[in-house]
Order: C-alpha cells, then sequence, then structure tokens
C-alpha cells in the first residue's frame, strides 16, 4: 500500500522555455511543473538523480510523492502529487520533463497498477506458453490504498486456462475499472513445429544467397 509517501525536493524557477530546459539539464536538473486542485500551472525543478532513485520507472504513474518545495511562497510547502506525465527522449529515453498533479488525501482517484503474476503454472511445465495480456489495471481508490501491484495465482491454471479481470483479487478499499471479462494471462498450448518438406529424389537444390546478406557483407566491405 502507499500508506507512505515518498518525499522529493524541489525548487521553483522563473524561467521557462527550451533554452531554460536545456541549461536545467546539463546541470543535472529536470523542468517539472505542478498543477491542479485550483493552481495555475507552478514550473519547478527536480534533481534527475534523486528523481530516478526515489520513484522507479515501474511505478511513476502509482506511486504516491510528497513534494518538499524550497522557498514555496504560494505553493502549499509539502504538496502531494503524483505524477501525470513523463517526457522522454525517444532515442535515447532519457527524462526530459515531468508533470505533477497535486490531490487530496481524501479523494478517491483513478490510477495504473502494475499486474505479476505468482507461483508456477502446472500447464507451463507440461509445455503450455504463459503468455500475459494486460501487465496492468485500471483502480479507483484514496491515494493512500494504492497497491504497489496485483498479484495473479497461476498455481491452478493447465493449458488452456486463464485468468480474467473479474478473478483478481484486490485489497480492501480497491475498486477495478477495467473490463471484468478483460484476459489477464493464458496458458497457450505449446507451438507445434511444422515438418519441412521433404526433398524431391534427385532434385537439384540452387542455392541463392539472400539479399539481406549480400547487403550486409556489402556494408561490411566498404
Amino acid at each position: 500500500m502507499r500508506s507512505h509517501q515518498v518525499e522529493l525536493p524541489v525548487k521553483l524557477r522563473s524561467e521557462v522555455g527550451k533554452s531554460a530546459a536545456r541549461r536545467l539539464r546539463a546541470a543535472g536538473r529536470l523542468p517539472a511543473v505542478i498543477y491542479g486542485r485550483g493552481l495555475e500551472s507552478v514550473p519547478i525543478s527536480v534533481g534527475e538523480a534523486e528523481f530516478l532513485r526515489a520513484v522507479p520507472e515501474t511505478a511513476w504513474l502509482s506511486t504516491l510523492i510528497q513534494l518538499k518545495v524550497e522557498d514555496g511562497g504560494s505553493v502549499e510547502a509539502n504538496p502531494s502529487v503524483m505524477i501525470m506525465e513523463v517526457q522522454r527522449d525517444p532515442v535515447k529515453r532519457r527524462v526530459l520533463s515531468v508533470d505533477f498533479h497535486s490531490i487530496s488525501l481524501q479523494d478517491k482517484l483513478h490510477t495504473h497498477v502494475p499486474v505479476i503474476h505468482v507461483k508456477q503454472s502446472p500447464g507451463v511445465r507440461l509445455g503450455g506458453i504463459l503468455e500475459h495480456m494486460m501487465h496492468e489495471v485500471l483502480i479507483e481508490c484514496l491515494p493512500t490504498d494504492i497497491p504497489d501491484h496485483l498479484e495473479v495465482d497461476i498455481s491452478g491454471l493447465s493449458i488452456g486456462d486463464a485468468i480474467r479481470v473479474k478473478d483478481l483479487v484486490v485489497p480492501p478499499g480497491v475498486q477495478i475499472l477495467s473490463p471484468a471479462d478483460d484476459m489477464v494471462v493464458l496458458v497457450a498450448p505449446p507451438v507445434k513445429m511444422e515438418a519441412a518438406p521433404a526433398a524431391v529424389e534427385g532434385a537439384v537444390v540452387e542455392e541463392k544467397a539472400e539479399p539481406e546478406l549480400i547487403r550486409e557483407r556489402e556494408a561490411k566491405e566498404e
């Protein structure tokens, strides 16, 4: 449960725009904003290393955070927030900016939480293939009731069996909003390898280099 909040120190920033954002990133800080609960967008910055250390990527959208705002001014000194969006470089995957949404601990919210499987499936031991159809589900609850994840017990699954959203067990105070009949995990039958067609007796098979391989060799020779 998220009964505790992850503390994250942040600073107000007066400069905005692409140039200011680049200077922040060069100094090891990320441009960010706080909004919500009647607030206008408040520009802040957070240490990149501190952010990545405090909030794991798998829980970016489900972690309850308490910001420690230095010289908050008109901003609540220690607002409770959740991450609404993380912008990343599409190539290097480095975090570029973060949007924080201020929340009330007394109001229910909607968020996604990961779904993980536990134990072993007898169907998998017999050659079945465990397929994860859903890696997260949408839930509604108070911020302090957000679970770290939901567990799927696959110990009773044989080949062809599945677990659906309606089969998931949730903690008190948590309601799943994802469609009840959506499939979460499935033990699929093993894949059968098709036998290669037998070669015709006496036939001469001409070997040809595939175009992709030819291009690859040419690229190496240049």
